[in-house]
């Protein structure tokens, strides 16, 4: 396997561990939201948070595919991945 490739699958499962986590959270918050209203304030950063690394994990792994099958379009692929890396970086970057 391609170093590149190597670095594709590890943020690729990265990204999935990360999403099924903040999933989990998001079905424990919904369950526990009657007991404990102060969980609220924290449910809409928490699907934000969900959302960016799903997405991350959907282009990851279609980058992974694609590098790993040798398609057409791995490069443009490639390109969304890191892009999408570095934006969710910044994002949570101290300021």
């Amino acid at each position: 396997m391609r170093p590149l490739t190597v670095l594709n699958a590890i943020i690729f499962g990265s990204a999935a561990a990360i999403t099924f986590g903040l999933t989990s959270v998001i079905i424990i918050y919904l369950v526990l939201k009657g007991r404990h209203p102060e969980l609220a304030t924290e449910f809409v950063p928490l699907l934000k948070s969900s959302a960016q690394f799903a997405l991350l994990a959907a282009v990851s792994g279609a980058s992974l595919l694609a590098m790993l099958k040798d398609l057409q379009w791995r490069w443009i692929a490639q390109t969304a991945m890191w892009f999408t890396t570095v934006a969710i970086g910044l994002l949570y970057w101290p300021r």
